[in-house]
């Protein structure tokens, strides 16, 4: 999973703000042990956003030695401060047995918590499940619904995915036009796979 960067921000106070903006930077230039202790101080004022960060490093090993165990408890801390991003990492470290054991329903329960937290990638999580009928029967017209609402979020991935459903008629009604709208939308932010969709689409 893609590390997110620059979430919820506005919410937090002026001088924090900055510090989660120079830890962030930090970790983008690959300054990861500097960013992870600017991170580990931040959380001690039960900042969402810096402990969210902190379970992060530790599942990847970024600035700090790789520990799935550490990164959910981590994790969990975020999540119960109502950090979607966390929720959705929870789902996704569930759903790939990446603690060791997957557990569909689990990775379903956050998944959904965090979709409800209007959090796009859970939504395409989510969605996914229903459509492939992972951990519950399938309804690819709910899963749909799910990817139409991260794709009016904005996330690309969720667009394109749209589209290939309206071209193949999965869970939405088969419609090029529709097809088309949603993967120039995401080809001109510069997705690359609605880019050669659209190429094949042309030669077709």
């Amino acid at each position: 999973m893609k590390f997110l960067f620059f979430l919820c921000l506005v919410f937090l106070p002026p001088q924090a703000h900055a510090s989660i903006e120079s830890a962030l930077e930090d970790l983008q230039a690959g300054r990861e042990q500097k960013a992870f202790a600017e991170f580990r101080q931040l959380a001690r004022h039960t900042n969402p956003l810096a402990t969210y960060w902190i379970g992060s490093m530790y599942l990847y090993g970024k600035g700090v030695e790789k520990n799935v165990d550490e990164a959910m408890k981590w994790l969990h801390k975020s999540a119960r401060l109502k950090h979607a991003p966390a929720m959705s990492l929870l789902g996704s470290i569930h759903l790939s047995g990446q603690n060791g054991k997957v557990n569909v329903k689990l990775a379903r329960g956050w998944f959904e918590k965090a979709a409800k937290a209007d959090d796009a990638f859970a939504m395409v999580k989510i969605g996914e499940m229903y459509t492939s009928g992972i951990g519950m029967p399938a309804n690819p017209k709910v899963g749909m619904r799910y990817i139409k609402r991260a794709a009016k979020s904005g996330l690309l991935e969720a667009m394109h995915i749209l589209a290939l459903a309206h071209i193949q008629g999965i869970g939405v009604k088969q419609d090029m036009r529709q097809a088309e709208f949603w993967l120039n939308r995401a080809a001109q932010q510069g997705y690359e796979p609605s880019i050669k969709a659209l190429d094949q689409l042309s030669k077709e």
